[in-house]
């Protein structure tokens, strides 16, 4: 599963004009957004595989067909997805 996470911050007159995206070098965040979030959740998101993918990369194997996964995804949810669908089995991980 993926997560993301929802947080809000209340912001005194003024301090949302142009400071608000200012960061420090090499940073993601905005310098307002460093401190003082009030957590509200934490959401879990799956990807859902679709019904006949494990049957098409099973009879792609039976073809003698090496089925590949081209993903953006991080290594741990690659596996986890590519073992759903069939692709690699218990143990393997062929990435």
């Amino acid at each position: 599963m993926r997560t993301i996470a929802f947080a809000y911050k209340d912001l005194a007159e003024g301090e949302g004009g142009p400071e608000h995206d200012e960061k420090e070098e090499g940073s993601k965040l905005a310098n307002i957004e460093l401190n003082d979030l009030t957590l509200i959740a934490i959401a879990g998101i799956k990807d859902i595989i679709r019904e006949e993918v494990p049957d098409a990369v099973q009879t792609c194997a039976l073809a003698g067909v090496r089925v590949r996964m081209v993903t953006g995804d991080n290594k741990i949810t690659a596996i986890a997805i590519a073992k759903e669908c069939g692709i690699i089995q218990g143990e393997e991980e062929e990435l």
